[in-house]
């Protein structure tokens, strides 16, 4: 058997080994180059992940507390309502104190809050306090994370800027003398200014890298500092801190790209003048590895994360509370009496004074104005102060009223769209009125606090001349945001 010639590489052979060749040096030599970077990238975006995760846990913390029915089991003098901030945030009251997580109160035990004058280790004020001129309220400071029950600094001033700050508006702390309704009916309105109006204050407003506004309606703003980034940011004691040690600024210059809006934007400032807009930016970061934006003036020294709680979800998470103080309410007047009680009157315009025989209006509130005295709900004092019997529309079947033949509430007669089952009652979430088109089934802007005319607080014609009413869950839209709850 004849030996086989050994085979010399040819030039296609040579030509790929030599190619294979240069891809492994080029490997070799890209890890070795890009690794220190690809290290830095994961590590910068794993912090900011942190950090991130830092604000969702205190915005969650925020959202839970303002949700909890047991929140204001503890009478105050005078009462807190539903909504009114309880946990003010953590300042330096005393001079040299520095932060504790703590939530600060006034001399007098008060949930307090700062001024625009405010300098470190001056006492808060009671906004609750008549006395007090509510337009100077500046309610912010260090988010008080051990009153939340949440992880803590590592280092007691804070180095690292691992606790966010917390801004609130000042709606979310006046006083029933000075807003009567703190509930989801003022959504409605504009600032106008100036106690006893529907929004005596501005809410925040934030706004996104180059000055576009994002939401012009916040009631709380968190901002992560993150470590120091220009020298004037000490955080050591015995120095009071003020926020322009962990917070900064940045100026928005002109000629930047379209949309964009010209100025300088500072986290630290809380001087703005009374009735002017409190403007925070989200921005990047001046440490991060991408270069500066070039419309951004220089020195450009921020590294703030933030997030932010608009009116809107604080007030849906304030609604759940309220409804279901509602639905505890109506069920204890069904357990003692066997019915449930007339509605307010529905003959325009609406009123929470009910006579008998009103089955579809607002909340009965007055006390023995719906048929003697058992016909009167027994409301928590912080639901009722917050005007929350001014917000949520009430129907009831007149098989369950004091007024029906026994034995009640046996046929219930009220439907919510095609579903077979009926209910005794309907208990409505009208939303935010509608104020731009198109509009809900009046035609025009909704004015609940206004007119009290019921097409101002519910959106559909099913709704308004019902039953049946529009069925449960059905969608919102831009101009529909009823909700309906029906009660066995």
């Amino acid at each position: 058997m004849r030996d086989r010639a050994a085979r010399t590489p040819g030039r296609h052979a040579q030509r790929g080994a030599a190619a294979l060749l240069l891809i492994l040096t080029m490997i070799v030599i890209l890890t070795i180059v890009l690794a220190p970077r690809l290290t830095l990238w994961q590590v910068h975006n794993a912090a900011g992940g942190r950090g991130y995760q830092t604000l969702i846990d205190a915005k969650s913390a925020i959202l839970a507390h303002a949700a909890n029915p047991g929140a204001d089991a503890i009478p105050t003098i005078p009462p807190r309502r539903l909504g009114q901030i309880s946990l003010t945030p953590d300042l330096p009251v005393l001079a040299g104190s520095g932060y504790d997580g703590l939530s600060k109160t006034t001399p007098a035990g008060k949930p307090g809050c700062a001024t625009r004058t405010w300098a470190p280790g001056q006492a808060l004020i009671d906004p609750n306090n008549p006395a007090v001129v509510p337009l100077d309220v500046r309610c912010f400071g260090r988010f008080p994370w051990l009153s939340f029950g949440l992880p803590g600094p590592s280092t007691p001033d804070d180095q690292l800027g691992e606790v966010p700050w917390i801004f609130m508006s000042a709606n979310l702390v006046a006083g029933s003398a000075c807003l009567a309704n703190l509930n989801p009916l003022m959504l409605s309105s504009a600032y106008t200014g100036g106690c006893t109006t529907t929004v005596p204050f501005p809410w925040l407003r934030v706004v996104d890298a180059r000055g576009n506004l994002l939401s012009s309606e916040v009631a709380i703003v968190l901002i992560l500092p993150g470590p120091p980034v220009q020298n004037g940011q000490t955080r050591s004691a015995p120095i009071d801190h003020a926020p322009a040690a962990y917070l900064e600024g940045l100026t928005v210059a002109a000629g930047c790209p379209a949309p964009c809006v010209p100025g300088t934007y500072n986290n630290a400032a809380y001087t703005v003048a009374s009735g002017l807009n409190w403007t925070f930016i989200d921005a990047p970061s001046s440490t991060s590895l991408s270069p500066a934006p070039a419309y951004y003036a220089t020195p450009f020294q921020f590294n703030d994360h933030l997030i932010y709680i608009t009116a809107s979800e604080y007030f849906e998470a304030m609604e759940q509370r309220a409804r279901l103080a509602v639905l505890a309410a109506l069920n204890a007047f069904r357990a003692v009496n066997g019915y449930l009680p007339y509605s307010g009157d529905s003959t325009p315009p609406l009123a929470s004074s009910c006579s008998q025989n009103s089955h579809f209006g607002l909340l009965p509130q007055a006390a023995g104005s719906c048929g003697g005295a058992l016909n009167t709900l027994n409301y928590l004092p912080w639901l009722s102060l917050a005007g929350w019997g001014n917000y949520f529309i009430y129907a009831v079947d007149p098989g369950c009223t004091q007024g029906a033949t026994a034995p009640r509430c046996l046929t219930p007669g009220l439907r919510l769209g095609g579903a077979a089952q009926r209910y005794n009652a309907v208990l409505f979430s009208p939303g935010r009125a509608i104020q731009s088109v198109p509009y809900a089934s009046k035609g025009a802007p909704q004015t609940p606090l206004v007119s009290h005319l019921l097409n101002d607080f519910l959106d559909s014609a099913g709704n308004l001349t019902g039953p049946p009413f529009d069925a449960a869950g059905t969608p919102l839209t831009a101009n529909y945001d009823d909700r309906m709850y029906g009660i066995p």
